[in-house]
């Protein structure tokens, strides 16, 4: 019956072969150092690699026990306690192996304990102990960041996921209700609307699942909706889309401007199906102005917000933080949005 070996992952095998590596250049440094002062002997080069296990065991036992069991759980008090009594240990267990072992090829020690040579042994695990203690909190520590931006980062995909989720069936439901509206007429340009609502549920399927999109792509997608709106409104539309600058080379989150352009539409209808609406994208180097200026009614309160809206300025703060700015305002029967980018570099 064969017994299954374990096997290490791949990213504990560069920690396990890094901490190799560092313990033999220190080892190897000692040697050197020591053999710049005097001659090595075969005693001389046992001393150096038992006087070496002491500091490696102290290291280890630090790291894997003294720190999860207690300074990890904010127990300082013991952890104190525990590394002190620790050191004691090893110093009485360190000193009958050097006086015995070593005894003849080492002068200092001359007898078999010694306060000096205990407080030494102890003052010298402690600054092991310090060295394994930083170690291991500062990796603690950047792990633990490395692991909170992960989880942000997920979290952000995740809630941006569920964000464009709501938008693309509200807008969906939207423009499948005007067709309904054209076909219920018998309109001979509901061919031409499914078509537009080809191409603008290509975009939305195949265009905006990526972060940024092409400038020119999401103002072709305005021009789509509108078109498509103009064949259910006909002659009862005054829409006004006016673009200045140059939008070659420019990038946005997709499906950010339509959600003024659809509250537009949606709250422009006044009566009779009259709609006066003036859509502006003014764009410079480093952003871009989106306005939208559309009729109210006039018996009937204006009410700021809705999901729609609601929805961007939460992806706006999530996107764009601190690089947009966007305001509303209604005045004489007249509904006022403005939405600045600032371009992402």
């Amino acid at each position: 019956m064969s017994i299954p070996i374990p096997v290490i992952p791949l990213k504990k095998r560069y920690t396990i072969a890094i901490h190799v590596f560092v313990w033999l250049i220190f080892g190897s440094w000692i040697f050197y150092y020591t053999a710049s002062k005097q001659t090595i002997t075969l005693g001389k080069a046992m001393d150096l690699v038992v006087g070496l296990l002491f500091p490696v065991g102290i290291f280890y036992f630090n790291w894997y026990v003294l720190i999860s069991k207690y300074l990890a759980r904010n127990k300082i008090f013991l952890y104190i306690t525990a590394v002190l009594a620790t050191l004691f240990a090893l110093a009485l267990v360190q000193a009958p192996i050097d006086y015995y072992i070593f005894g003849n090829y080492n002068p200092s020690m001359a007898s078999l304990y010694s306060t000096e040579r205990i407080i030494q042994y102890m003052v010298s695990g402690l600054v092991v102990v310090f060295i394994s203690s930083a170690l291991k909190v500062t990796g603690n520590y950047i792990r633990n960041e490395r692991l909170n931006k992960e989880l942000e980062t997920q979290k952000l995909t995740a809630e941006l996921a569920y964000l464009k989720s709501q938008v693309n069936p509200h807008f969906l439901f939207n423009t499948l209700n005007n067709i309904y509206s054209l076909a219920y007429k018998q309109s001979p340009d509901t061919p031409d609307a499914i078509m537009k609502l080809s191409l603008l549920m290509r975009y939305m399927l195949y265009e905006s699942n990526d972060t940024l999109v092409s400038l020119e792509k999401e103002v072709d997608h305005i021009k789509n909706f509108i078109d498509l709106q103009k064949l259910r409104l006909r002659e009862h539309t005054g829409i006004k889309f006016n673009i200045e600058g140059d939008l070659a080379g420019k990038q946005i989150a997709p499906m950010l401007l339509m959600t003024l352009v659809e509250n537009a539409f949606k709250h422009g209808l006044v009566s009779k199906n009259e709609i006066g609406i003036i859509l502006n994208l003014v764009v410079d180097q480093n952003s871009l102005t989106f306005s939208t200026v559309n009729n109210t009614s006039s018996h009937k309160k204006r009410e700021f917000g809705g999901i729609g809206l609601e929805n961007l300025q939460r992806r706006l703060n999530l996107l764009y933080a601190n690089k947009h700015d966007l305001a509303f305002e209604e005045k004489d029967g007249t509904f006022y949005a403005t939405l600045k980018l600032y371009f992402q570099r």
